[in-house]
């Protein structure tokens, strides 16, 4: 394209309210657009009246999309004082008011973070990766919902680490939206407080179902701030518990087998942690020989299966039931690992009982646990808490339009 052409395609583009295109400078390094006022007054950013008489001008020079190069806009902004007390520069649409880049740049920028790491966008962009996360930033913060806009009756609450060293966020999503409405830093009842304090007494008092795992914390905070809710302990952390109690199991038999036994018990992990309902024949023909080969193995593999089962039970009743004897049996088999599930299971019962109540789970803030790591795999690992609690509202929360 020749200047010509050049000249033609940027007067067309650069079309702002107040201000005309004036002139164009083709340089080495960049293409220098610049702008003239077209009224003699200025708009107040604070009140939103125009016609305010401008006090002095300053000449301002921004970043704006490349053209072939780096392009930037030159143009005369006004010093105003408004009738409202506002004394400073004027609102001007096409640029924030300390920002060094137009709004469409700045889109852009949002656009591209949305989709690559911080690094590509910032080489794409030609700026650096502070500048594009500082960019990032400043739009999620336009784009995420508050929480003062929800009120929700059913919440989820999950942890999920960010960093190593026992470093973990809160997130608490509404169960019925299916989003996530707010992430703290840590995992203590203070962290949870805060999410309590920030929704307000009246919308906590309005909460009727909680879904957690047992952690007592979370529960210490839960019945203070919405003593009338019913807490729901998720199943699967239960099946979490129940699977760690039978691999204990499984570790503990093949350290004192003798070397046939050790043999046989090989590369079986796989099968007798999962469901039987979802291994072939050939498979639960090697389950029905672990009979065989170690007896108190296939009683905790058994222990297994029956407690699964029952977290299947739709009956509420007949579920209850049919723990309490799941619980007898673990008891008169006195298979150690078992006895501690058996126990936090008694201790918990109240939490336990409301989920064949209600039959909700924390399945989801799996869902959103793999998408957090991902973010968070994107960016290399977030130093700015902020900036990753925003990410994760934006992609897994609502938007604010």
């Amino acid at each position: 394209m020749d200047f010509t052409g050049l000249y033609q395609f940027v007067k067309g583009c650069f079309r702002f309210k107040g201000f005309a295109f004036e002139g164009l400078h083709d340089l080495p390094d960049q293409v220098l657009v610049v702008l003239k006022r077209t009224g003699k007054t200025g708009t107040c950013p604070k009140c939103g009246r125009q016609r305010q008489k401008i006090e002095e001008l300053h000449t301002r020079k921004i970043r704006d999309l490349d053209i072939r190069k780096k392009c930037i806009v030159m143009f005369p902004q006004g010093k105003i004082r408004c009738t409202c007390g506002y004394r400073g520069v004027e609102h001007v649409d096409f640029v924030d008011k300390y920002s060094l880049y137009t709004k469409g740049f700045e889109e852009f920028v949002f656009m591209l973070s949305e989709k690559m790491t911080l690094k590509n966008t910032a080489s794409v962009c030609r700026i650096n990766w502070k500048t594009a996360k500082n960019i990032d930033k400043k739009y999620l913060a336009k784009e995420v919902a508050s929480l003062s806009l929800f009120s929700p009756e059913k919440i989820g609450i999950d942890e999920i680490a960010y960093e190593k060293g026992h470093k973990y966020l809160t997130v608490v999503r509404d169960v019925d939206a299916g989003r996530v409405i707010w992430v703290g830093e840590g995992r203590k009842k203070e962290t949870l407080d805060q999410f309590f304090s920030e929704l307000g007494k009246e919308k906590s008092s309005r909460i009727k179902i909680v879904v957690m795992d047992m952690w007592d914390p979370y529960i210490a905070s839960v019945k203070e701030n919405c003593p009338d809710a019913d807490i729901v302990f998720d199943k699967f952390h239960v099946s979490k518990k129940v699977n760690e109690a039978l691999d204990s199991v499984r570790k503990k038999e093949f350290s004192k087998a003798d070397e046939k036994e050790r043999k046989d018990m090989k590369r079986k992990r796989f099968l007798i942690l999962s469901r039987q309902k979802r291994l072939d024949d050939g498979q639960r023909e090697t389950i029905d020989d672990l009979k065989r080969i170690n007896a108190r193995l296939y009683e905790a593999y058994l222990l297994k299966e029956q407690i699964l089962d029952i977290f299947d039970e739709k009956n509420v009743h007949g579920a209850l039931v049919r723990l309490g004897k799941w619980i007898a049996n673990v008891e008169r088999l006195r298979i150690t690992a078992y006895l501690a599930v058996a126990n936090t299971i008694k201790n918990y019962w109240y939490g336990i009982a409301n989920y064949f109540k209600y039959q909700l789970t924390n399945a989801a803030s799996e869902g959103f646990n793999n998408k957090i790591n991902v973010i968070r795999r994107m960016a290399y690992g977030y130093k700015d808490l902020d900036f990753f609690k925003l990410k994760i509202l934006h992609n897994c929360g609502w938007k604010s339009s």
